[in-house]
């Protein structure tokens, strides 16, 4: 990936918003670091999974979560406060070139001297929805690469809505859910997924296993089955969470083993329960927020080029596919980022 431009800024003013760090408690020491710049949102993700051989920012890092969290891995002499505002001022330097690129300028309405001067009157709204930036941290061989991620940007019900909020027993406790439609036509294709997701749901697979389970069905005033309500999975943004076109050359090959482990154990677990994946290709894996694959359709089938077509719905083809997957996923080495900030290990 070539470098980002840099653009001069008129004026950088970036400040951590300390009191909200999220950190995923049940994933390890992943977590997002928010920071304000000249009236935009960064939401900074971190994690040492985007860290490839990079032993002193890998420490820097989990010294900061340390900090945050006020326990473990510090010395008795370390101050906690320090080592965040170390942390901090360091993250700041390595995404200057974002900041300058996303947020060269301090808007009027955010603007120090035109607010003293009576020039320009902020908005509570302004500053409670500013403009949001997605951003990744990665290191390769303790050099620091700053990522952004841009979002695509679409109008409300654009496209037909997949999430959706449901009272599934009626307690008025609102369940958020995928909704998959089957149209028209489509009915035998929708006989076959029910008929798999109820194999699932009778099954013994047990409950903690990253699958796609059916939650619900949704008719029609002809009482016609319209879709199915699934299990919601929270994707990353990058190609919408599909395993299949995520940019390998930019993913750390240890989080790419990760995923291929996290798979290969959902299908045990599947196949212990005794149900079948099927279709087993890339295309229906995916990867939520916290970078755990999931693996989701269960209407049987094969992809060519994944699983032959002799072995389809069985638990050989299973395996075939997860062993392409495998490959598909590990193929490629890991390219960093350029950056113009190097780790100053002096300081550590």
């Amino acid at each position: 990936m070539s470098s980002l431009p840099t653009v001069k800024a008129g004026r950088i003013l970036a400040k951590p918003m300390r009191g909200s760090v999220h950190i995923h408690y049940d994933t390890g020491d992943d977590c997002v670091v928010f920071i304000r710049c000249n009236g935009r949102e960064f939401h900074i993700q971190l994690s040492p999974f985007f860290f490839s051989d990079s032993p002193l920012i890998t420490s820097r890092y989990l010294k900061f979560i340390a900090a945050l969290r006020d326990r473990g891995r510090l010395e008795e002499d370390e101050d906690p406060e320090d080592i965040k505002a170390r942390f901090y001022d360091w993250l700041m330097a390595v995404f200057e070139p974002i900041f300058s690129k996303l947020a060269p300028d301090v808007p009027p309405f955010f603007d120090p001297d035109m607010i003293k001067r009576g020039e320009a009157k902020p908005l509570l709204s302004e500053y409670l929805f500013p403009e949001v930036h997605w951003c990744r941290l990665e290191a390769e061989n303790d050099k620091p690469f700053p990522i952004h991620m841009p979002d695509e940007e679409k109008q409300a019900l654009d496209d037909k809505p997949t999430r959706v909020l449901v009272d599934l027993d009626g307690s008025g406790n609102m369940t958020t859910c995928f909704f998959k439609e089957f149209g028209a036509g489509a009915f035998m294709a929708l006989e076959k997924e029910l008929e798999a997701h109820l194999r699932l749901l009778k099954s013994d697979v047990a409950l903690e296993a990253r699958v796609a389970r059916l939650l619900g069905v949704v008719a029609a005033e002809d009482d016609r089955l319209a879709g199915i309500l699934l299990t919601y999975v929270n994707c990353r943004r990058e190609n919408d969470g599909i395993l299949d076109g995520i940019y390998r050359r930019r993913t750390p090959i240890a989080l790419r083993e990760r995923w291929v482990s996290q798979i290969r154990e959902a299908v045990q677990q599947l196949h212990v329960g005794g149900v079948i994946w099927g279709d087993a290709t890339a295309d229906n894996v995916l990867i939520d927020k916290n970078n755990d694959a999931w693996l989701i359709d269960f209407g049987g089938g094969h992809t060519e080029g994944w699983v032959d077509k002799e072995k389809a719905d069985t638990e050989e083809g299973d395996l075939q596919g997860v062993e392409r997957i495998a490959e598909y996923l590990l193929s490629e080495e890991y390219e960093s980022a350029s950056s113009d900030y190097e780790f100053d290990s002096k300081s550590e």
